[in-house]
């Protein structure tokens, strides 16, 4: 009894410690420190860096998952790999309720993003995107899937490289009024838009994914709807399909561009969202001061991100200035009328007239 006493004080003292600390602080004190050199590197390449690597995802399903959610985890899959992990047993996880597996999950694993598929008798045949920040949780949607068609069902189509950066197109007013579609778009944006790429090659751009949203009375307003039981249709929604670029020749130096369907094809309509927290958002879109980029003087960039530079001179006499312009004789006229300059001025200082 003496000694579980002791040590029911002892905890009592080091949670009363931590409490004093922070929050931070106590996160970082309680934090397992590596013992192998293995896991001191891991660990290094966790850390914050000035220019982060490109993200990865985690594709996993619930308890209960129809064919099409099925297809859909692999469609999702296939579009982000080789910056993926598919999950293909079921997990009892239920996101908008809990987040501490799913939170390790992705932290095992260095995932920043996340997508799972599930189905009920509720909800069915639904996705929830979300993404992590510093290990936790920092913002997801959930969407409700209708009209899917796989990229099997798409036979017959050349199949683009895999790895390959797509172009996104957003099309609508809604992205930019409606704050629910402003998150969608930037979770869209975030899972599809593949890596960072620091150049473009025009013959390397293969595929075009197209998200489309349409002007209703739903769209109107950004009204927060916290009931599920609403109908899906007064609830946003957005169309997603995936084209081949396919570059043909034409008479100009640019290529004529044709557009071929490959899938996946799908509609989603938003349903929940889980919105970030002002202070841990404002955090993680904070740009370090070594990655902004120094203004250079009297240097700027066009519409074409094209450099144009501004070149301050001094006062010109132009009088003075002999150009190819001019010619021979204008030369000889002009040395004619300096040396009469020249020869009345030594003229004036001596008190006699000058010889012309």
């Amino acid at each position: 009894s003496r000694g579980s006493g002791e040590s029911c004080s002892v905890s009592g003292r080091q949670s009363r410690a931590l409490q004093l600390m922070g929050v931070d602080a106590a996160v970082e004190a309680t934090k397992r420190k590596p013992k192998t050199a293995r896991g001191r590197r891991i660990l290094r390449a966790r850390e914050p860096k000035i220019v982060e690597d490109s993200k990865s995802a985690l594709i996993f399903r619930g308890n209960k998952c129809c064919h099409e959610g099925v297809q859909l985890m692999r469609d999702l899959f296939r579009l982000r790999s080789p910056l993926g992990t598919l999950f293909t047993r079921k997990h009892a996880e239920h996101p908008f309720e809990s987040m501490d597996r799913l939170e390790k999950l992705c932290v095992a694993r260095d995932h920043s993003l996340f997508a799972f598929v599930s189905s009920s008798k509720k909800r069915p045949f639904r996705l929830i995107l979300g993404r992590l920040f510093d290990g936790k949780l920092l913002d997801m949607q959930e969407f409700g899937v209708q009209g899917y068609k796989s990229i099997s069902s798409f036979a017959g189509k050349r199949e683009t490289v895999m790895g390959s950066k797509p172009l996104m197109v957003f099309q609508g007013s809604a992205f930019e009024n409606d704050d629910r579609l402003k998150r969608a778009k930037s979770l869209l944006l975030d899972y599809f838009g593949g890596p960072k790429a620091e150049h473009l090659l025009l013959s390397g751009v293969e595929h075009v994914i197209v998200c489309s949203t349409f002007d209703t009375a739903s769209t109107a307003g950004a009204v927060q709807v916290e009931d599920a039981s609403v109908a899906t249709s007064t609830m946003p929604s957005v169309s997603l399909r995936r084209f081949r670029v396919n570059m043909l020749k034409s008479g100009s130096r640019l290529p004529r561009v044709e557009l071929e369907e490959l899938g996946p094809s799908f509609t989603l309509t938003l349903d929940r969202t889980r919105e970030p927290d002002r202070d841990r958002w404002k955090k993680c879109i904070k740009v370090p001061k070594a990655a902004k980029v120094t203004k250079v003087k009297n240097v700027s960039k066009d519409s074409l991100s094209k450099r144009r530079g501004r070149i301050h001179l001094g006062r010109q006499d132009f009088d003075q200035i002999h150009t190819v312009h001019h010619g021979e004789a204008k030369r000889k006229q002009l040395q004619k009328e300096l040396s009469v300059k020249k020869a009345k001025t030594e003229g004036k200082s001596e008190g006699k007239p000058a010889k012309e």
